[in-house]
């Protein structure tokens, strides 16, 4: 079934109760892989009409399934963000599973689900098909691909309200490391939720292979400029050119499989690898290159060249010490010139050794402006490591701050761990949220960034760190300050120079930070259009950056390709701010709506160059209602 819409509810019931009757399958209603799951909650002697439980493990249990899930959790921090950004007015809960199932952690939209998902959507509940029957999480899980389960598709008749879509996360030795899943109890149309969760996994699968410890790592794209590096093919290799880690996407291209079967460069590549990465080095743009297949790409050398335990802080260059930036991050706009004036000052400030301060009110992107600023910088090729002080809970800030030795605690990873502060070592460390940081832990950071030296929890062992620091609040620091909840002496320490992000609807030139983002969403393929651009600019964005972020990514997900976004595009709360004629007084609603109704209509057959269906699937409705409506009025 792909990427297609669902079938209706009323096709699917109907399926549904020809398969439970009479055993018989309709794979146009329902995706086989349901189908499959059905088959095997049938033959356990599962009975549609039974109870559910939503049951979480013991709280003694909880941290151990943490902790045993740290690589997941870690490179997913990021990207399950970014995806919480996307759907914040979708109304979907968030939630990451370990492959048998654990809710690890969840985000998003829970409080505002039905009782039912919000008793599923918490830490530690099994969600495995063996304890609560067909989920897109299981079914992602068994078939290795995304799968979407849409009500009534649940094999237990109590979970026909959770419709919800779901992609596998694989780690580089090619094993199902969880499930990205996304939920609401609404039945509204899902446009656009399958590739969501699909491009989330294969973003968190890209963070992964950065942290495999590889001589090299070296990505194949199909264009020049690749905008998405998660959707290239990846190779980890070690010194000798012998591969050994592959992301999904390179191992469906290829077949090949490093961890069953020893694969060389030489097997893949019609090059030497000594010769080819010595090029790669060299080189400042993408570098054609042959595969045995006869098959062209573009090769780009990406990360460190060398593995964690070896890195060092990168050499810095003549003049400034700034590395020139890209061309991609000089089209960078944060929509306003006094963001843009003092990303400069900021630059030059973390240079000079000083350590920047980032307020602004939530879903400014804060973040978005870190990570920016440490891609510009002269460590833009070493670690950017991030972490939220109010995402962890506090039982376990400490451990991912400082890390832990072996048998620090019940439950801590044989050999111990590096925490947050080690792994940023000679790059850039991003505290967000710091005003949200335990008292009882403000004491020990701040010992760290004065000595910069750090020591793991059961430890004794002093370690040295070098890093460029950047936090970030949306909290009124100096308020928190004077009631205590704040240290004067390390609020003194992190503010070297301070960068305050307006709110989008303060920004006076939203259309730049809205094109900026679209084209990063779309990979370049498309822009927007004048209408859109004025639909956006009259929304009050309530939810800042993060709201116009899941906006432009539902007009790109619902968009068909090769064009650009119109306001028929665009969320219905901000679609309808579209450029209005003046109304006289003496028009009436209907008048008014009729208006409007042409308006979008003609707007979509300009850009759909006349194609009934194409506008059609732009404005969300059928083509009989579209040919309809354009019938003249008798």
């Amino acid at each position: 079934m792909g990427q297609s819409a669902p079938a209706s509810l009323e096709d699917i019931l109907s399926a549904r109760h020809d398969y439970f009757e009479s055993g018989n399958e309709d794979h146009r209603a329902i995706d086989p892989a349901v189908y499959r799951s059905w088959h095997r909650c049938v033959s356990t002697a599962k009975r549609t009409h039974e109870s559910v439980e939503f049951e979480p493990i013991r709280r003694d249990r909880l941290s151990e399934l943490v902790l045993r899930n740290t690589r997941l959790l870690d490179a997913a921090r990021g990207p399950l963000s970014e995806l919480e950004k996307a759907v914040a007015g979708a109304g979907y809960a968030i939630l990451l599973t370990d492959p048998e199932g654990h809710a690890v952690t969840v985000r998003g939209d829970v409080e505002g689900q039905q009782p039912l998902i919000r008793q599923a959507f918490r830490q530690g509940v099994n969600l495995s098909e063996e304890a609560v029957g067909t989920t897109a999480m299981s079914c992602a899980v068994y078939e290795r691909r995304p799968v979407r389960v849409f009500g009534p598709e649940h094999f237990y008749n109590a979970n026909g309200l959770f419709h919800c879509a779901a992609a596998p996360i694989f780690d580089p030795e090619g094993g199902v490391l969880g499930a990205i899943d996304i939920t609401r109890g609404a039945s509204r149309p899902d446009f656009g939720a399958l590739t969501l969760v699909a491009r989330c996994a294969s973003v968190i699968e890209f963070d992964l292979m950065m942290r495999t410890p590889a001589a090299a790592i070296i990505t194949l794209a199909w264009q020049a400029h690749s905008m998405a590096p998660h959707a290239d093919l990846m190779f980890a290799l070690d010194e000798a050119g012998s591969i050994i880690a592959v992301n999904e996407a390179t191992r469906r291209f290829t077949g090949i499989d490093p961890v069953r079967a020893s694969f060389r460069f030489e097997d893949i590549f019609d090059a030497g690898y000594a010769q080819t990465l010595s090029t790669l080095r060299r080189a400042a743009h993408p570098v054609s290159v042959r595969l045995r297949s006869g098959i062209c790409m573009l090769a780009s050398l990406v990360g460190n060249v060398a593995s964690p335990a070896r890195q060092t802080a990168p050499r810095r260059s003549a003049g400034t010490g700034l590395r020139a930036p890209q061309a991609a991050l000089d089209e960078v706009s944060f929509g306003d010139p006094a963001i843009d004036k003092n990303l400069d000052v900021g630059l030059k400030v973390l240079e000079n050794g000083l350590p920047l301060l980032l307020l602004g009110e939530t879903g400014t992107g804060k973040d978005v402006l870190a990570s920016h600023l440490h891609r510009r910088s002269a460590r833009a090729s070493a670690p950017f490591v991030a972490i939220n002080c109010a995402a962890i809970p506090e039982t376990l800030i400490e451990s991912e701050l400082f890390g832990y030795e072996d048998g620090a605690f019940t439950g801590a990873r044989r050999g111990g761990a590096a925490g947050k502060l080690e792994q940023a070592n000679g790059g850039t460390l991003f505290l967000d949220e710091i005003g949200d940081m335990p008292v009882s832990l403000q004491a020990r950071l701040l010992r760290v960034l004065e000595t910069r030296e750090v020591c793991r929890l059961g430890g004794t062992a002093m370690k040295a760190v070098d890093f460029q620091l950047i936090c970030a609040t949306h909290q009124n620091i100096e308020e928190a300050t004077r009631s205590g909840r704040f240290r004067l002496d390390l609020y003194y320490r992190i503010n070297g120079f301070t960068i305050s992000l307006l709110p989008l609807r303060s920004r006076r030139n939203l259309r730049a930070l809205a094109e900026s983002m679209l084209k990063q969403l779309s990979d370049g393929a498309r822009g927007l259009s004048d209408a859109a651009a004025d639909a956006l600019a009259r929304h009050d964005w309530p939810g800042n950056a993060r709201e116009l972020r899941h906006a432009l990514t539902y007009a790109n997900a619902i968009a068909a390709p090769g064009i650009d976004i119109t306001p028929a595009h665009l969320p219905q709360e901000i679609g309808a701010h579209m450029t209005r004629p003046a109304v006289a007084e003496t028009d009436t609603p209907c008048g008014v709506l009729k208006t409007l109704e042409r308006e979008a209509i003609g707007q979509a057959l300009d850009q759909s160059n006349g194609d009934v269906r194409q506008a059609a699937r732009m404005l969300g409705i059928s083509r009989a209602t579209l040919y309809r409506r354009l019938k003249p009025s008798r």
